[in-house]
């Protein structure tokens, strides 16, 4: 069950998220600073309010079916979560990420959409986040 909202709605417009490939690196870079700027100062106040709380995701993608539509929803799900949490990949020289969601243990609940858009539209994903009550 959805308990308080701890950040809600967060946009992320023109980026599609990549797991792999020569793209995946910068793609990842973008989709963190989108996030950061859109949190602005409050980026600490949503890690405080998230830390070590039980949590539940929902994020939507909105998609093109040329080009997107194909990738399954985990793969486009785990690199948000990896964004959001403490470091974006495993290799030696990882990224950070927001560290908003430090424990993927504490995840309760992910709520995925596919939702797949009109070639003129623009591909994005939304994503908030609750405390698991």
């Amino acid at each position: 069950m959805k308990g308080d909202v701890l950040l809600q709605n967060i946009k992320v417009s023109e980026l599609v998220p990549v797991s792999a490939g020569k793209k995946a690196k910068e793609t990842k870079l973008m989709i963190r600073e989108a996030i950061l700027t859109k949190l602005g100062k409050n980026v600490d106040n949503v890690r405080k309010r998230c830390a070590g709380k039980p949590l539940s995701i929902s994020i939507t993608f909105f998609l093109h079916k040329a080009t997107h539509a194909k990738k399954d929803l985990d793969g486009l799900s785990d690199t948000v979560i990896k964004i959001l949490g403490e470091e974006m990949s495993s290799k030696k020289d990882a990224l950070k990420g927001l560290e908003i969601i430090t424990n993927t243990n504490l995840i309760h609940r992910i709520i995925l959409e596919k939702n797949i858009v009109k070639k003129d539209a623009k591909e994005e994903f939304s994503f908030s986040i609750y405390e698991w009550d």
